[in-house]
């Protein structure tokens, strides 16, 4: 395949990582899920023969955009969700059972440590608790009691060692505000439940140490701005409730990392964030040489763990190996190993690269105020002085979270059909410290949306470029993209956003509670409470700015960002004389899962650019 092709956008990409139960050191394996064009395929990769065997294909995709499945305890059986149901894989009889059948939803199952119970999130209580039932569908019941709203769906359930308990995260006031995500155990039998933390925005996952006795999380203040790829490590002693904590500067992305015991219980594995690069740290729990609490780095590798840097990291249950997903700038998500004693990480499979893949360079550029902005730059081969190329300026996602150094599909269809990109780390960004994230807190309508103007006077200036420039991105990628050019429209030649907020106010009504609560906490409050600063960041009373053509696409099922947010933009833009297009993906949500819905929207991106920047 050739990167000029819009299927780029569904190349195969390893998205999960498990190891297998049931497997010694001499025969262990490494399961991954392979995903491509909407279908899914586990694989196991085989120490013992240096190669992957097929387990079984998905002819549709499971377990939503992370494709987290689980083991039970001899590695026989499969767990996953498809279509809100939680699912058993029998590998020895290839049947597929649906143990607990709802019309609500449920989600994230995960296989006790010993026996073949379920623990999984579910909505069919009218909110999401934790429910447990035997894989058959046996004795289910429900063990928590409000833990969360039915839009709040990041957490999984984790089982202590020995099945009899299971920590979780639930939603909790502080101060009036449903701000405080904080950590519970729920003892199975009894379903005596036991509140561990006061006043946190955990993070991760929780896990249980080896002995039953800690639980360690990632976690910052409820009183703290809200850090992406800067928190700290939390550990609690359940015998006593001690807690220490560990200012490690922690990355998560998505709430699905999970802190890695090994096995004496006397480390922590855990990814990190510098720049665009993610890396494996360890932090030692023990003191017998005065290094209790020191953190230090087990890799040196360019690349980021998983699609987007949110993939899971998983230690091997003798400790001796670290499985991810792991990806490059120049190849897709692929399975890889790291021996926990150092060295060099083992590539399990080699990714499907097409040819003609471009490697972006890193380049700064100095902003308005003084600061220096990196980004990532893409030059299509063959483009020069005597040659120029029409520029993009590419705004990520995630407000806090950054552009990575990991595989970048639509860049590179850009790029492959004739683009100069510059994808930029705009202030506000993580990987950069928490300095730079706070400058964008309360002010998202200011430096931010400057930074990305002086990134189009940048490349804009380069000799092997033309004096075309474009803008786009997704969430708040979208976002940036209409403040951009509702603030700054001499700049911009054409814009494309994907599902993007217009009206902080209108979004707030209807949003999830993730979404509620960002624009909360780096707002300051509600928009009763914020009025201007909501006001401000909003862009719907300036639209009568915008002289940039301007396509947009969104999701129909949208919760982060509601379709209400397209359609106001639809409802004062239709019929004007500029040139507006909207793309409205009915089974969508918050990002195009679909394949067929994946390539047009690349491809209908491309082409608006080609009719405008050309």
């Amino acid at each position: 395949m050739n990167p000029s092709e819009p299927s780029v956008m569904n190349l195969a990409e390893t998205v999960s990582v498990r190891w297998r139960p049931g497997h010694d050191r001499d025969n262990r394996r490494l399961t991954y899920l392979e995903r491509e064009e909407g279908a899914d395929t586990v694989y196991d990769y085989r120490f013992d023969i240096g190669a992957s065997e097929r387990l079984v294909t998905f002819d549709e995709r499971i377990s939503g955009r992370f494709g987290r499945f689980d083991w039970n305890a001899d590695g026989t059986k499969l767990t996953y969700t498809r279509d809100g149901q939680i699912r058993v894989f029998d590998l020895e009889d290839g049947t597929e059972d649906t143990p607990a059948p709802t019309d609500k939803f449920d989600a994230e199952p995960r296989y006790a440590p010993s026996d073949d119970r379920l623990a999984f999130l579910s909505g069919r209580g009218g909110a999401n608790d934790i429910w447990v039932c035997e894989d058959d569908g046996a004795d289910i019941r429900k063990l928590t009691n409000g833990a969360n709203p039915s839009d709040e769906m990041r957490w999984a359930p984790s089982w202590g060692p020995h099945g009899d308990r299971i920590a979780y995260i639930a939603a909790h006031d502080w101060g009036g505000r449903d701000w405080a995500d904080e950590v519970h155990v729920v003892t199975v039998d009894s379903g005596r439940d036991r509140r561990l933390t006061q006043g946190l925005t955990t993070t991760s996952v929780p896990s249980f140490g080896p002995d039953g006795h800690r639980i360690a999380f990632t976690a910052k203040q409820v009183a703290e701005p809200w850090y992406r790829h800067a928190e700290d490590i939390h550990v609690i002693d359940l015998r006593d409730e001690s807690q220490d904590v560990f200012p490690v500067e922690a990355s998560h992305q998505y709430n699905i990392q999970q802190l890695q015991w090994d096995p004496d219980g006397r480390k922590l594995y855990y990814p990190v964030r510098e720049r665009g690069s993610q890396q494996l740290e360890s932090v030692l729990l023990h003191d017998e040489t005065n290094a209790a609490g020191v953190a230090t780095r087990l890799t040196d590798h360019d690349g980021v763990f998983g699609i987007g840097g949110a993939g899971e990291v998983r230690l091997s249950p003798d400790g001796d190996r670290l499985g991810f997903p792991f990806a490059t700038h120049d190849g897709p998500c692929h399975p890889r190993s790291h021996p926990t004693s150092g060295g060099e990480s083992q590539q399990l499979r080699d990714p499907d690269v097409p040819d003609g893949v471009v490697a972006p360079e890193q380049v700064a550029f100095e902003a308005a105020d003084g600061l220096y902005i990196n980004a990532y730059l893409y030059v299509p081969e063959g483009v020069s002085e005597d040659d120029p190329a029409p520029a993009l300026v590419q705004a990520h996602g995630g407000a806090h979270f950054q552009y990575t150094d990991g595989w970048h599909p639509l860049e590179q269809y850009l790029v492959a059909n004739g683009y100069v990109v510059l994808a930029v780390d705009f202030r506000g960004s993580g990987g950069y410290g928490r300095g730079f994230q706070e400058l964008s807190m309360g002010d998202w309508e200011g430096g931010e949306v400057s930074d990305l103007r002086d990134a189009a006077d940048f490349v804009r200036d380069r000799p092997d470029t033309t004096d075309a420039v474009g803008i786009y991105g997704g969430s708040w990628g979208g976002y940036m993209t209409l403040h951009s050019i509702v603030q700054y429209p001499e700049t911009w030649d054409a814009a494309v956003e994907w599902y993007g907020v217009v009206n902080q106010f209108s979004d707030h009504a209807e949003a999830d509670r993730v979404g509620r609560l960002l624009t909360e906490r780096d707002l300051g409050g509600t928009p009763d409470e914020r009025e201007e600063a909501y006001h401000n960041a909003s862009v719907h009373w300036r639209l009568e700015n915008i002289t940039t053509p301007l396509a947009v696409l969104h999701g129909e099922q949208d919760q982060r960002v509601p379709i209400n947010q397209a359609t106001e933009l639809s409802e004062h833009l239709d019929g004007s004389p500029l040139p507006f297009e909207m793309t409205i993906y009915e089974d969508e949500g918050h990002g195009f899962r679909d394949a067929a819905n994946r390539r047009d929207a690349v491809e209908s991106t491309k082409q608006w650019f080609d009719r405008h920047l050309c």
